[in-house]
């Protein structure tokens, strides 16, 4: 979907449900009042649903479950002491351990594509917006330009951030946000998907 696209529905102003496995909610996430666009892993969604598992936050825990494939056991000797510990004590459905292994059972139940930052000034909503650079593309939706507008779009441009100008119930695009592409999951990455997850399924 284009960033002019997503920018009117984020105007119209309400969460957009998942569709075709894509939504959009308004949500707070890395402390900023964002519009975040995402994919859901509906499988993984509906398998949470069913074990009754909600978002996993701790970043240890995370951090562990990053090196472990998921669905393929691993010997719990090749683990340290407390990586074993943390994934005992995890919740039911993060994964299963039998017979000296431990098997992933969980993954990532969302894909961050888009974060649309609203904010009265365009200094603010770069600076906003650069919190979201190692995870996907970002927009800074500010109000309309002045005379430093070739300042913000030179700015923007330097940062890759996509810069738009709302007018009452409308939003233009004046530059699209460049895609991550030093992209790679993390442990961080993996907590922002989670985070993502709590507030779109209403896991408060």
């Amino acid at each position: 979907m284009s960033s002019a696209a997503t920018l009117m529905r984020l105007s119209a102003g309400r969460p957009q449900p998942a569709k075709d496995g894509v939504g959009v909610i308004r949500a707070r996430i890395l402390g900023t009042p964002t519009w975040m666009m995402y994919r859901a892993d509906d499988r993984e969604w509906a398998r949470r649903r069913a074990e009754g598992l909600g978002a996993i936050l701790a970043l240890d825990l995370l951090d562990t479950l990053m090196d472990l494939p998921a669905g393929l056991p691993v010997p719990l000797p090749a683990l340290t002491s407390p990586a074993r510990r943390r994934l005992r004590q995890a919740a039911p459905g993060v994964v299963s351990i039998s017979c000296g292994a431990v098997t992933r059972q969980i993954v990532p139940p969302v894909t961050p594509l888009l974060a649309v930052v609203r904010t009265r000034s365009w200094r603010d909503g770069l600076a906003s917006a650069s919190r979201f650079a190692c995870y996907c593309p970002r927009i800074a939706l500010v109000p309309p330009l002045g005379s430093d507008a070739a300042e913000a779009l030179a700015l923007a441009r330097e940062y890759g951030i996509g810069l738009a100008v709302s007018a009452s119930a409308s939003a233009g695009v004046l530059l699209d946000p460049e895609p991550v592409t030093d992209w790679e999951p993390t442990p961080a990455w993996w907590w922002l998907c989670e985070d993502i997850y709590r507030q779109a399924a209403g896991d408060r």
